[in-house]
């Protein structure tokens, strides 16, 4: 049954009876006034993720005079999709493929309208968009749904992630305006981080092609144009009263003043921003590596100086054990030895007193002798004699003795 051409999408897609589609409730709204103007025409419609396929019968009864509808999801699943409209076709592939790139331009050379419901991961939609935007028509649009995913780190993305696919079609923002910076860099080289990084590259031609951009919530809308369509073209002054400003009337006619723009340091550089915040955070992301290596060195150095300083406690302690040991040995020694000393003065000092006694005995009887009278007075008996020997030999010996070893 044909849908009446006064049925908005949101009546059609609420009234949806066959395979289940999913979109969020601002999209119908946003997609009716987008797609108004191609609604009668015969358009050629690609879709990228399609999940359960409902949303290519939806299209087809919003668009009556479509000539295709094409889907393209790398669910093997989809491959059981199966549609009574032969307008409606099916390719089971990654869309940025070779292969499924082929089977895609198999259905159609080119197409007026393409979304991109695919994965969400910036990667894929910034491939996705430089892989189909030459295949898009002039006039057409492409459209990125579910762009909030490229604010979680999820989906490769963050709010100041500088490779996210919101930060891409931000960049080409000012692809638009190429002509008015004023710098000698092209749309490509101005283009080349995000080349790099998602291994996506579009001409210059293609990028000149892009006539618009349009953001709402989740969504980025691109329109195409022919690159002549996209300059800001001459100055028309209509009109002949100019009481406040005659000065402009001689600029009918003229273009757009360009003024070098090298020396301007926002201008002039020869890495975007966004380039030169990754490039920073890598260095920092370097550093505090570098940092937390060192802090691990610095720790096991600090543990090898406190086990080292615990062995050299112990050693000492150990040195100072022995010295005790030894000091206490050499004050039992010094003990010992005074004892030895007192010992042998004790012995000494008795051995005089005995030699004193005798000595005194000697010296009573050589007196006595004397007053005897026996003998002659030159002649020292001879027991007296052998008492004096005997008396000094003891008294050497006792001197030797007594000398300390």
């Amino acid at each position: 049954m044909m849908n009446n051409r006064s049925d908005t999408l949101r009546s059609i897609f609420v009234e949806h009876k066959g395979k289940v589609s999913d979109k969020w409730s601002m999209y119908l709204d946003e997609y009716n006034r987008l797609f108004d103007a191609y609604r009668d025409l015969p358009v050629h419609l690609l879709e990228i993720g399609i999940q359960n396929g409902g949303s290519l019968e939806i299209w087809n009864k919003f668009f009556p005079n479509a000539v295709t509808i094409a889907g393209c999801d790398n669910n093997p699943v989809c491959a059981q999709l199966k549609y009574e409209d032969p307008k409606i076709a099916v390719v089971t592939a990654d869309a940025n493929t070779d292969e499924a790139e082929q089977l895609i331009l198999g259905l159609s050379s080119h197409f007026d309208l393409i979304i991109d419901d695919g994965s969400h991961h910036s990667g894929d939609i910034v491939r996705s968009f430089a892989r189909y935007l030459p295949h898009l028509s002039d006039g057409g649009l492409y459209i990125a749904e579910d762009l909030h995913c490229s604010y979680w780190q999820e989906f490769d993305g963050g709010i100041y992630h500088p490779d996210s696919s919101i930060a891409f079609f931000k960049r080409l923002a000012d692809i638009i305006n190429h002509e008015h910076w004023g710098i000698a860099v092209t749309r490509c080289e101005f283009m080349q981080e995000f080349h790099s990084k998602h291994n996506a590259e579009l001409n210059e031609i293609s990028l000149a092609s892009i006539h618009s951009i349009e953001f709402t919530n989740s969504m980025c809308v691109i329109r195409k144009a022919r690159p002549d369509s996209n300059v800001l073209g001459r100055r028309l002054i209509v009109g002949t009263d100019a009481l406040v400003c005659s000065d402009i009337l001689p600029f009918h006619g003229s273009s757009s003043l360009l003024t070098s723009q090298i020396d301007n340091p926002w201008s002039g550089g020869d890495t975007p921003v966004e380039a030169a915040l990754l490039a920073r955070t890598q260095e920092v992301a370097d550093l505090t590596r570098i940092l937390s290596v060192r802090d691990i060195e610095i720790a096991a150095l600090d543990q090898t100086a406190a086990e080292s300083g615990l062995e050299h406690l112990a050693q000492v302690a150990a040195v100072q054990q022995q010295l005790e040991v030894k000091l206490l040995e050499l004050a039992s020694r010094e003990v010992e030895i005074a004892q030895q000393l007192l010992d042998i003065r004790q012995t000494h000092e008795a051995q005089l007193a005995e030699q004193k006694r005798q000595h005194s005995v000697l010296e009573q009887s050589f007196s006595a002798h004397l007053q005897a009278g026996q003998g002659s007075t030159n002649i020292v008996p001879p027991v007296i004699v052998d008492s004096i020997d005997q008396l000094a030999g003891q008294t050497i010996a006792t001197a030797v003795q007594a000398t300390p070893a």
